[in-house]
């Protein structure tokens, strides 16, 4: 539903130049915006919680089976992660359900860009994240290539045309978050040489970057389009994935 919602926004900012392209803290945002949504806001807070529990209990019992090995390693830490962010995102949610901010989110990535670059070694610690992101965005864009699905997925219950919308969405939406990834790992790049937290950007920055390019607005749609693609797979995921044996 996030990243639906952040792909929408993104198609109507690339339409209409007086609306903006946010990422997902800025796509809840703008549902606390309006009555009925206080109501997915309360939903989509729980949900994140419980995703990142999930993640929790994924990653302390291997439930995937992602192995012993240093690439199972990694897998489990990349689950513990995403959980994080699960988590204070779905923290911020319930939050908007009390309070509604007067103005728009302050960027975190350059408020946190700024906390790690005042601590020893800060610059290189935040080139090292980037350079993280920039594998992470290369596996995205490889697996889409190859329009690889989740593992866990039960095809023999999914019917053809759903298997084939799956890997178009798959393609698609993996393409898309990898190309935004790389984006951010340039920016942290760059803010890392310069020394300047500024320069640091997080989805919103990227997506509003994208759109003032020459080409920006049917770039910044097909971005839109690509992030409504992965949250519909993780619909599909939602209904035929399995448990491990």
């Amino acid at each position: 539903m996030v990243h639906c919602l952040v792909g929408v926004l993104a198609v109507a900012a690339a339409i209409d130049p007086g609306a903006l392209a946010v990422g997902s803290q800025g796509a809840l945002f703008e549902l606390a915006q309006h009555p009925v949504g206080v109501l997915l806001l309360v939903a989509l807070g729980f949900g994140l919680i419980a995703d990142a529990l999930w993640q929790a209990v994924r990653a302390a019992t291997d439930a995937d089976l992602a192995g012993p090995g240093l690439g199972g390693r990694l897998e489990r830490v990349g689950w513990i992660l995403s959980g994080l962010i699960h988590l204070a995102l779905g923290v911020a949610a319930l939050r908007l359900v009390r309070t509604v901010p007067t103005g728009r989110p302050a960027s975190q990535t350059k408020a946190w860009t700024a906390t790690v670059m005042a601590v020893p070694m800060g610059r290189g610690l935040v080139a090292v994240a980037a350079l993280t992101l920039l594998v992470v965005a290369g596996v995205m864009v490889t697996r889409a290539g190859r329009a690889a699905l989740d593992p866990w997925l039960d095809l023999g219950q999914m019917a053809g045309p759903t298997r084939t919308l799956a890997r178009v969405l798959s393609g698609l939406g993996l393409a898309t978050r990898g190309i935004v990834y790389t984006l951010i790992a340039g920016f942290l790049l760059l803010a890392a040489f310069e020394a300047n937290p500024q320069t640091a950007r997080g989805v919103t920055g990227t997506l509003r970057a994208i759109r003032l390019e020459r080409y920006g607005a049917p770039v910044l749609a097909g971005v839109g389009i690509g992030f409504v693609a992965n949250g519909l797979l993780e619909m599909i995921r939602a209904r035929y994935r399995r448990a491990a044996p």
